[in-house]
């Protein structure tokens, strides 16, 4: 599964239901979760407005994963940002990367991969420095994750 790369650094009009835009239907945050409360967002706003990020769509469109969602929720950017993602089963996953264009903040203390076809990989078999990563097999993960890592100051390209 691959949809496209997205610029991820710390507008669209939703439905709201006691305030909150009316995806996600539940908060799944955690008390471990970095960022404010979600039922703390203030009516109307979306975690990521008026920020710089942006998503890198191929010829103009949509990944086929977050095409209902750019459909749905107003703009790629919300889409990407927040989905939701369809993966029909199969699971997501996505990693961030240091970019030279953004300041990495917390990231750079919080890698965890390394490529297995890179040489430091291969002299050094605990090497994990090639960025961030996570995934799940249950799509509704995708936002909470996101926005837990954003509020961790974790900039970069995102590709999932």
């Amino acid at each position: 599964m691959k949809f496209t790369t997205f610029i991820l650094t710390a507008i669209v009009n939703s439905e709201l239901t006691l305030g909150q835009p009316s995806f996600p239907p539940y908060t799944q945050q955690c008390r471990d979760d970095a960022g404010p409360p979600f039922v703390d967002d203030a009516p109307g706003t979306l975690y990521h407005d008026g920020s710089a990020a942006f998503p890198v769509l191929k010829d103009g469109s949509c990944a086929n994963p977050i095409q209902s969602a750019c459909s749905s929720r107003g703009d790629a950017k919300t889409a990407y940002l927040e989905g939701p993602i369809q993966c029909n089963g199969n699971g997501w996953y996505c990693r961030i990367f240091v970019d030279e264009n953004w300041p990495p903040q917390n990231l750079i203390s919080d890698l965890n991969f390394g490529y297995c076809n890179q040489t430091e990989v291969t002299e050094d078999t605990g090497y994990d420095q090639a960025g961030h990563c996570h995934g799940s097999d249950d799509d509704s993960t995708y936002y909470w994750w996101l926005r837990d890592h954003w509020f961790r100051g974790y900039n970069g390209r995102l590709r999932c």
